[in-house]
């Protein structure tokens, strides 16, 4: 007996991959994509460009199990059998018409976004092909959390019920992909409930992806992270991951870490209505350890590098935080529910006078060299030593700034992106329902 067949993508387009006469190959529905399939398997991605199973929707949800399909194209000289397989995509609209007992609904769809619904018999034969698959259904659910949305931007007031619907779906009994690991799910709600949360604003964003481009590993400790409860959201998604928010909780010997992207983003009013609902802003990515004394890096974790670099910077004096007001729907929900109201904080670039001689004091270095220009310097990570006798070491982001006399020309032969607390966005508008 041979087990499930492992799901595979192509690692060129991210498109999931049909099984055709034994060979994978590219949906037909995608028509000449101009490339040989790449077979990957899909737990190596992050995201996959999937479709709805049911009605070709860009933005699939859920994975369903139920019949196994193969379809047969016969002709005057060949036959292919194509395998549609036993686990089909559902997007938000299809699967709330299937919940409510309206598969007709999800063939209409079909065939108008296939674009036969004018012809006579496409309505009849699609039927048949979703019922082969839905007439064998199991019960329950999967999230399909690598789904590429578009990004939304969040502000802190958003993050009380963003938490709090993700606390949900995590005690609910919707299951979540057996590669991302995430067993303790009711202990990363009671995390989640104690958690201090955290919204990163733009300029902030910007300066901790410079510096987790070129952030070296880094040692995990327990003092890593900024409490032993949290939930950081970025102010947009950060980094070609397009990781959104991270939570985490502090273990006896490990910071565990769940990776977050954005989802729901571009749906109509009805089928956002029902994914915020049962599922909320976020959907996780990955989960990971950062075990204590353990050398860490992106290349480990994967998403790990911004994290890493925001916490560090919130560590040190580039950053300040300060208190994000709640706003009167959050007041009269906790206090409804006898809860304490959720301290948010907001995370901007420490505001700081701005002096002309910032990094210009020195005209020699430490080699005799002497400087008849000013020159910026990048900003870059150094090992700062501390503690007794100055033994430890810790990293510390040095902003990017001008060396050189004060009176000498600025030599521009590089181009800095200087970022301030001054030119912070400001923390308005919020979450798509």
């Amino acid at each position: 007996m041979t087990g499930p067949r492992i799901e595979m993508a192509c690692a060129t387009c991210l498109a999931p991959l049909n099984v055709l006469d034994g060979d994978y190959i590219h949906p037909l529905s995608l028509g000449d994509v101009g490339h040989a399939p790449k077979p990957v398997p899909v737990t190596q991605l992050d995201t996959v460009h999937r479709t709805c199973d049911f009605c070709g929707d860009d933005h699939p949800m859920w994975t369903l199990r139920g019949g196994g399909v193969k379809v047969l194209a016969t002709g005057s000289e060949t036959n292919l059998l194509q395998d549609m397989g036993e686990t089909w995509a559902a997007c938000v609209a299809c699967m709330a018409d299937l919940d409510a007992g309206k598969a007709h609904r999800v063939v209409d769809r079909a065939v108008r976004r296939m674009r036969v619904h004018d012809i006579p018999f496409a309505h009849a034969e699609t039927t048949k092909l979703h019922q082969a698959f839905l007439g064998q259904r199991q019960p329950g659910r999967t999230l399909i959390t690598t789904t590429a949305w578009p990004d939304i931007k969040l502000s802190p007031r958003d993050l009380p019920k963003i938490r709090d619907r993700l606390t949900q779906f995590y005690r609910g009994p919707d299951e979540l992909p057996a590669t991302l690991h995430i067993t303790q799910r009711h202990q990363l709600a009671d995390s989640l409930d104690r958690a201090r949360l955290y919204w990163i604003d733009n300029s902030f964003t910007e300066l901790a992806e410079h510096a987790a481009s070129q952030m070296p590993a880094v040692t995990a400790s327990k003092d890593l992270a900024p409490g032993d409860d949290g939930l950081l959201v970025w102010s947009r998604s950060a980094t070609a991951r397009q990781i959104t928010a991270v939570s985490w909780t502090t273990r006896a010997d490990a910071i565990h870490a769940v990776v977050y992207r954005a989802i729901g983003t571009g749906l109509d009013d009805t089928a956002m209505q029902h994914l915020r609902d049962e599922v909320g802003w976020l959907a996780p990515m990955r989960a990971f350890d950062l075990r204590h004394e353990q050398l860490v890096d992106d290349a480990h974790h994967p998403g790990c590098a911004i994290l890493l670099a925001t916490w560090l910077l919130i560590a040190q004096k580039a950053a300040e935080t300060v208190p994000a007001e709640a706003d009167k729907a959050v007041r009269k929900r906790y206090a409804r529910t006898k809860r304490p109201l959720p301290d948010v904080r907001i995370v901007r670039i420490r505001a700081h006078t701005h002096r002309d001689d910032i990094g210009t004091a020195a005209t020699t270095t430490g080699t005799g060299r002497t400087y008849t220009s000013r020159v910026w310097v990048t900003g870059h990570w150094r090992n700062q030593a501390y503690g007794k006798g100055r033994a430890l070491r810790r990293l510390v982001y040095i902003h990017p700034f001008l060396r050189g006399p004060e009176d000498a020309p600025i030599k521009l032969s590089t181009t800095v992106r200087i970022l301030d607390g001054r030119n912070s966005a400001k923390p308005d508008g919020n979450a798509s329902k």
